[in-house]
């Protein structure tokens, strides 16, 4: 492939050292790729499968499994009961052949499970020797990934594993993770962020992965009261935020926090800092571009392209291309840029170009909005809305707070024309695994809710 000088062999990849981590047994780089080349030889040539694994252990097994008989791995936009059914049956079509199904909730028709061959027993280990053929078939294997769907419906990205592997050497560098370390992460794999830090930088660093997904505060700080060591812990600012009303007593450890799908309001990432003992970062990307750009939010608000990374912009800034070292590539952006002058690695987000709304003459950024909504204190989460034909803003909201308290407490952010009428009292936004809004489902609580407006129901509330 054009554009990459790196090295990528597959001996350094071969250790005896404990690499997957949990509460049971810890499993090694050699005993998981030992483990992958004997579930390969259950599967039929170039398979196409959807890895729905939660566990990382078992989801990278597979995933390394399927790569071995050069098959593609799929990785769906949610695991929605339609979703997995359409997008089984489209791959069918299109594939001309039996899409398989691996997850924790499926037991296979025939054979053992996945899981079983994860097997301490040195007798069922592979020499590298007989995995180092398979290594380039592994390399050039696809990946097929999905956007979120947050601004419409999800699109397919494709991904070698040689080009996640060269994107995730960018990310070792700058987060200096070629250094013993734990990555923990509440995001699931099967999301170009949670395939990033949780399989690629791990695979291709010295970083170990935690196998589980800890969602709960007791249950992250148990997993990061187990570590000897460094540990950059991956989530979101929607999880960040509803982890720090609880009152746990979190360790003091070399802690990193790295959060991405959402900026990260400065003071919850200061929250965050003082809670966890953490240095709080983000990550900058995309499903099409893995990450290409970080900041310690703290330090501020400016984004530090990856090294040999740049930026390709039309004068007006208006519209922008990454060009992004490894793949020799270069990319559309859909977000507005502030570029700093005499540093061209550098540069301010001003929000997504779709982002921008225009209420009796005057323009602001629904992410600007939602950021103040959400840092209401009362307002568990909420968002703005603007319909398709409609000029006036409404807002979906999780709270206790009434519609009055709401508007005053906006009010002191914004312009009056900014404030949403009415206010829909929603039980959840629809949003998905990583808290990406859900396009489909928010359009379609907006129509449903829209026969309510003006009446009685509790609700909506003008």
């Amino acid at each position: 492939m054009a554009g990459h000088s790196v090295d990528l062999p597959l001996k350094g990849l071969l250790s005896s050292n404990p690499f997957l981590l949990s509460e049971g047994e810890n499993v090694s780089r050699h005993q998981l790729f030992s483990a992958a080349y004997r579930f390969s030889e259950t599967l039929p040539d170039a398979p196409v499968v959807l890895n729905l694994y939660a566990r990382r252990d078992v989801f990278l097994m597979v995933m390394l499994a399927v790569a071995m008989r050069g098959g593609k791995t799929i990785l769906p936009p949610n695991v929605a009961a339609n979703t997995l059914t359409e997008l089984t049956a489209e791959l069918k079509v299109s594939q001309a052949q039996t899409v398989q199904r691996f997850s924790e909730q499926e037991e296979p028709e025939t054979g053992p499970t996945p899981e079983s061959f994860l097997s301490a027993d040195k007798s069922n280990w592979v020499d590298e020797a007989v995995l180092q053929p398979l290594w380039d078939r592994v390399l050039n294997s696809d990946i097929w990934l999905y956007t979120s769907g947050s601004t419409g419906q999800p699109k397919r990205v494709v991904k070698t594993w040689r080009q996640m592997a060269l994107l995730a050497q960018q990310a070792i560098a700058r987060f200096e993770l070629n250094q013993p370390g734990c990555v923990v992460a509440t995001v699931p794999s099967q999301h170009m962020f949670g395939l990033e830090t949780t399989i690629f930088w791990p695979l291709f660093s010295k970083q170990s992965i935690w196998v589980g997904r800890p969602i709960f505060a007791e249950d992250i700080r148990a997993v990061l009261a187990a570590q000897a060591g460094p540990v950059l812990l991956a989530s979101t600012p929607l999880h960040l935020k509803k982890l720090m009303p609880f009152d746990v007593d979190w360790p003091q450890l070399p802690l990193r926090v790295l959060s991405a799908t959402a900026p990260l309001d400065e003071a919850l990432a200061q929250q965050v800092s003082d809670t966890l003992h953490a240095r709080v970062f983000e990550v900058f990307g995309s499903t099409e571009t893995a990450s290409i750009a970080s900041r310690e939010t703290l330090a501020g608000d400016a984004w530090t392209l990856y090294d040999d990374n740049y930026l390709l912009c039309e004068e007006s800034l208006s519209v922008c291309e990454v060009n992004i070292a490894p793949l020799a590539e270069s990319h559309p952006l859909h977000d507005q840029f502030e570029l700093i002058p005499g540093q061209p690695n550098r540069f301010r987000l001003l929000g997504r170009r779709s982002d921008v709304v225009k209420v009796a003459g005057k323009r602001s950024s629904l992410a600007y909005l939602n950021q103040k909504l959400q840092a209401i204190d009362g307002v568990s989460d909420g968002l703005f809305w603007q319909a398709p034909n409609g000029e006036r803003l409404q807002a979906f909201v999780v709270s206790d707070l009434n519609a009055h308290d709401i508007k005053q407490a906006l009010a002191q952010d914004m312009d009056a024309v900014f404030l949403p009428r009415p206010i829909h009292f929603v039980e959840q936004i629809p949003r998905n695994e990583l808290g990406k809004i859900q396009f489909q489902q928010l359009s379609d609580l907006a129509k449903q809710n829209a026969t309510q407006t003006g009446t009685e129901s509790p609700n909506v509330r003008a």
